[in-house]
């Protein structure tokens, strides 16, 4: 099933018991000519404003339901289950991209779009849905009505989007949002690295662990 709206961040969800089935379709048939750097939830950056991850081990941003607060997550797809998924530059789908069941199973896949999900939102909100349309990819939630949605990028620039993060190191456009004290809240989109597992330690040795904490104003809390 799938949801049209009229509005600019316009709601095209699929859901059911296999999102990823119309993530990998869209990906493969219906992206092929799409700009690569998407950018992420607004949602998420409003509820972590301030925070961002600076620990290649733990790059994603996020917000952990059980105990209320921001965090910085490893990639789940980087240990499903004892599974270490990748995505080769090479092959035309370089991008790790999440989506859950509504049963909460992960389901991991590769996609064009460089999109950076959100757990939180996927888990915990919006279980069984995905975003299908390269103009509104991000899978996103409306805290005022209750409702998961998709949207278009909140960056700047939509018309020269392709242009942005063309740094092979740095692919995937990231929104953020900072806030002084006294001041109005500043958006910020960054370009972030491609969201591979990296090694640690010795001898290619991994790390078991799942979280850490997030930066705030040059500070970890």
């Amino acid at each position: 099933q799938r949801f049209a709206g009229p509005n600019p961040f316009k709601v095209v969800l699929s859901h059911g018991g296999m999102p990823q089935v119309f993530a990998l379709v869209a990906a493969a048939v219906g992206l092929l000519s799409a700009p690569l750097a998407s950018a992420s939830s607004v949602y998420i950056a409003s509820l972590c404003r301030g925070g961002f991850c600076t620990d290649p081990k733990f790059p994603i941003l996020d917000f952990d339901q059980e105990n209320g607060k921001c965090l910085c997550r490893a990639h789940p797809c980087w240990d499903n289950s004892g599974i270490s998924h990748a995505c080769p530059d090479d092959s035309g789908f370089a991008f790790l991209h999440l989506t859950h069941s509504q049963d909460g199973e992960l389901k991991c896949s590769c996609s064009r779009l460089a999109i950076y999900d959100s757990v939180h939102i996927s888990r915990d909100l919006c279980p069984g849905h995905a975003c299908d349309s390269a103009d509104f990819p991000i899978l996103d939630w409306e805290p005022v009505e209750g409702k998961c949605f998709c949207r278009a990028s909140p960056c700047p620039s939509q018309a020269d989007l392709a242009s942005q993060c063309a740094d092979p190191d740095t692919p995937i456009l990231h929104y953020r949002e900072e806030k002084d004290a006294a001041g109005p809240v500043k958006p910020k989109c960054d370009c972030v690295a491609k969201l591979d597992r990296p090694f640690s330690g010795l001898r290619g040795k991994r790390s078991d662990q799942s979280s850490a904490s997030c930066t705030w104003n040059g500070k970890q809390i």
